[in-house]
């Protein structure tokens, strides 16, 4: 890989890392980063991001492990499995793993299937990597429970440091929420509709990765209560919430914080990662790797249109053969950005 990929490769896994510890330390795990962020966090898809990006850190893994055993009940386990099957996301089999420790006491039922939604890899890989992507050498014997799903890693020992999650955190409305109204769809639907003025129902459904039918229904009841209000345009109808009614009820100021649909830029972010640590993009020369890179973000756009960070991106048709190499390197660092 030529020495500008290299280095970028190594910067890029820093960034990622950073923000996850940034996220999950927002939620309430031990760490150090600091907070402050503008959005709502949404654990479904930070958790299935972590199963990937977290690979390449044990620590931050083991922590969110750590935070699932006193956080994870808080977790909508159908709308997991629906940003799973919707999103292109690697990281479905070490789910199933992470499932499975967690398929216990009162939560059992909750992550029974998800923990048997994956066969045992054959034969079985290292679970983490070391900063240059190689493998993470496991010493002593592998812990029992992740090598019956095919991943080899040391003896986990989770450290207990973990908090409950601080509910008026401002990235943290999404599990308030569910603290208060509970783990179903009357409670995506409030919290889709404290971050934006109005919503129709299929817009929703599309960004809270709900069931369309199921989302109308829900509203044309919760409509009746006097409390979610509607708005016709034509033959559309719009709902929405009195904002500050809602922040007084919720101990909060009156704005909200941002909606970003995390999903799809994570599965952007995570196939630039992926790509970024194909062994045969190393061996190609400079034209061959604009080549590839300028494939997969052709590939990757609509995802980034979905999550509505398109227009961080330059127009590759503008840099021909080799001078797209640096293009690509500045638009993912502004992404990041």
């Amino acid at each position: 890989m030529n020495p500008s990929l290299k280095e970028f490769r190594e910067n890029y896994r820093e960034l990622l890392l950073n923000f996850v510890w940034r996220q999950w330390s927002a939620l309430g795990v031990a760490g150090h980063a600091e907070g402050g962020d503008p959005w709502i966090i949404d654990p479904e898809a930070m958790l299935l991001f972590t199963c990937t990006i977290g690979r390449h850190d044990a620590r931050v893994f083991d922590e969110t492990l750590d935070w699932l055993q006193k956080n994870g009940r808080f977790l909508n386990i159908l709308r997991l499995k629906r940003i799973l099957r919707t999103e292109k996301l690697d990281g479905g089999r070490v789910l199933a793993a992470v499932a499975g420790l967690l398929r216990k006491g009162a939560d059992a039922l909750k992550w029974k299937q998800l923990a048997e939604s994956s066969a045992p890899q054959s034969p079985p890989e290292t679970l983490f990597f070391l900063d240059d992507g190689r493998p993470l050498p496991v010493i002593g014997n592998p812990e029992p429970h992740f090598d019956a799903y095919g991943f080899q890693r040391g003896p986990l020992r989770l450290r207990g440091y973990s908090q409950k999650f601080r509910p008026t955190e401002p990235t943290n409305l999404t599990l308030q929420l569910r603290a208060l109204l509970g783990i179903n769809l009357r409670c995506e639907i409030v919290l889709y509709l404290l971050t934006h003025e109005a919503a129709h129902p299929s817009q929703i459904a599309r960004e809270s990765y709900g069931d369309m039918r199921a989302i109308q229904n829900t509203l044309v009841d919760m409509s009746q209560s006097g409390i979610v209000q509607l708005r016709t345009f034509g033959r559309e109808k719009h709902y929405w919430l009195k904002q500050d009614h809602w922040a007084t009820l919720l101990n909060r100021p009156e704005s909200f914080p941002k909606w970003i649909t995390w999903p799809p830029l994570f599965s952007a972010l995570e196939q630039i990662w992926l790509k970024l640590n194909d062994p045969r993009l190393e061996a190609l020369d400079l034209l061959l790797q604009s080549s590839e890179l300028r494939k997969l973000m052709v590939e990757v756009r609509p995802a980034f249109e979905r999550s509505r960070f398109d227009k961080t991106l330059s127009d590759d048709r503008e840099y021909l053969g080799e001078k797209y190499l640096p293009v690509f390197l500045s638009d993912v660092i502004k992404l990041l950005g």
